[in-house]
Order: structure tokens, then sequence, then C-alpha cells
């Protein structure tokens, strides 16, 4: 797609202004990647840790284990609708439409509210970041998108593995050698 704006996302732009988030935090979702999943290659899971938490910082939500293409594609861009035809293009109309009646102030609540069944997110302590796993990536695009302070969910926290760290490291390594 051109870097034309479409209609869509002019509508949009102009809901979240109209309800107190900033052009420049728009903006700042176009540089807001998505990262690769790849700490996963080399932590362990705390066993028992699971635990539901209503405090996960979003700026913290580094990436989303999913099926679709999205590593490496801007929130600005999967909120808009711009690089994945999959995404629920009714549930993103949902959340400007609940911002839009209700306003900011309950919208950001509402990611931090109680989620049945719950979001389900992985902790890598030594990396201070979260990983939303499968289910919520709508509600995570659009907590992003409207400048939410947390989210709620069930979260797994993972331990560093020194060499497992070492091993990733070494393939990363090889694999740049062997371009």
């Amino acid at each position: 797609m051109d870097d034309m704006t479409t209609d869509f996302e002019q509508r949009a732009i102009e809901i979240m202004v109209q309800a107190g988030i900033s052009r420049a935090h728009i903006q700042l979702q176009k540089k807001n990647v998505f990262q690769a999943a790849s700490v996963e290659n080399y932590y362990d899971k705390v066993e028992d840790s699971e635990k539901l938490c209503e405090n996960i910082p979003v700026e913290k939500i580094l990436a989303i284990k999913t099926t679709w293409p999205i590593e490496g594609k801007s929130v600005y861009d999967l909120f808009m609708g711009r690089v994945n035809e999959e995404i629920d293009a009714e549930k993103i109309n949902q959340s400007l439409k609940s911002l839009e009646e209700n306003g900011l102030a309950f919208q950001q609540a509402f990611y931090s509210g109680e989620f049945d069944p719950p979001i389900n997110f992985n902790y890598y302590k030594a990396d201070d970041c979260y990983i939303l796993q499968q289910e919520g990536l709508h509600r995570t695009i659009a907590a992003k998108m409207f400048n939410a302070p947390e989210m709620s969910g069930l979260v797994t926290s993972y331990e560093l593995n020194e060499e497992k760290k070492k091993q990733y490291d070494d393939y990363i390594s090889l694999k740049e050698i062997l371009r």
C-alpha cells in the first residue's frame, strides 16, 4: 500500500485525537515495531510461576506469538489494516467505537481489567519484556495504539539460561557467516 492515508485511517486518527491521544503518539506507533520472539530460545520456564497480573506495562510487550506474519510490522500498520488482511477489522472498529463513546480513560482502564479467558503473556526476566501468547492480538494492538499504560493477563515467568543463550548467540553468528 502506498503512503496515502485511507479514509479509515483519517477517521480513526480523528477519533483518537478527539479522545485525547496525541498526534505525536499516533505517529510514534509507525516506528513501534513488533520484534521476533527470539528470547524464547534461551529461557527456561519458572515452575509454578503462572499468576494473574493486572499491571503488565504495555510498552514492555515487545512481541506477539502468532501464526500471522506480524514480526517487523508496526503497531500503526497493524491497527490500520495496512499489512495483514487477517487482522479482524471489526474488532478494531469496536475498539474505536468504544473509545469514541466511552472516552480514553475508560478504554485504557478496559485493557487492565479482567478478561475471560485471560490473555496469556510470558515474562522474560533478564530482558524485562513480555510476549503475548496467541490470543489477544487485537486488544494488544489497540492498547498500544490508545497509549494504555497497562494490560492484565495470566503471566508465566521465564529465567535466562546462560548456556542456551551462548548456544543461540553462536548459532546466530554462524548463520551470519554463512550468508
